[in-house]
């Protein structure tokens, strides 16, 4: 009995999907070096299947135990299923071939998730300028009017940040400027060093671009107080900006 348990939870895990190589991959980088992880994985698998024993011997492989399993049933069927005795050398063979084919697949997926973000990145980003590239349209303190905390039934969730009048600058191309980032922010991964001072970049937050009485808003709401505050904090620091002994 305990052979044939250990015979049905190897197969179990020769038929289970193993665990991601890198946890979570967001960026760029870290979906090509999971990607060529999963190809070097592939390729290990299906070197061992070509192997003349295929990493197996006799002693490895376990056939089931048929009177075991003809006792074990509930409601006239078996609990524990039967395993026809293969050729041990074939059967390994054919499992690493298997896993090795789900590691091609998972290399695709990381492939495609890191191309998907480079166009999301170029589309957009078409338009924008290189110059307003290298910086945050936040990065123009000196166009920056006021800056208000906005609140949702009593709590902190984000700010208004109110541009003066500038020729050139409209919704539509601030919405641009806005998208264009983020989208690299995400090519990149995230890293909290990137445009650190812009308060669109806090995570989870969302943005609302609007014309009122002549100037350009942005609104900038998020889910909590914690982030609401780190978006207020930054839009705060774009009239006040931090000294090094502050």
């Amino acid at each position: 009995m305990i052979s044939h348990l250990a015979l049905v939870l190897a197969a179990a895990g020769c038929g289970s999907s193993p665990p991601p190589l890198v946890s979570r991959p967001h960026g760029y980088a870290a979906h090509m070096e999971a990607a060529e992880a999963h190809h070097q994985r592939a390729e290990d698998l299906r070197h061992a299947a070509a192997a003349p024993h295929a990493g197996a011997t006799g002693a490895d492989y376990q056939c089931g135990d048929r009177d075991m399993s003809d006792q074990l049933t509930s409601g006239g069927e078996r609990l524990l299923p039967t395993v026809p005795c293969w050729d041990p050398v074939e059967e390994n063979a054919e499992r690493r071939r298997a896993a090795a084919d789900r590691e091609d697949r998972r290399a695709r997926e990381e492939r495609h998730a890191a191309t998907s973000l480079v166009e999301a990145e170029l589309a957009a980003c078409r338009g924008i300028s290189p110059d307003e590239i290298e910086h945050s349209p936040f990065a123009h303190h000196k166009a920056i009017a006021e800056v208000i905390p906005h609140t949702s039934g009593g709590k902190m969730r984000g700010v208004r940040i109110v541009f003066r009048p500038v020729v050139g600058l409209t919704p539509a191309w601030m919405e641009k400027a806005i998208a264009c980032h983020r989208a690299r922010f995400a090519r990149l991964g995230e890293p909290a060093t990137y445009l650190a001072d812009d308060p669109t970049l806090v995570p989870g937050a969302t943005t609302t671009v609007a014309t009122r009485a002549g100037h350009v808003e942005v609104l900038i709401e998020t889910t909590n107080d914690a982030a609401g505050q780190v978006a207020l904090g930054r839009a705060q620091d774009l009239l006040h900006p931090r000294t090094a002994g502050r």
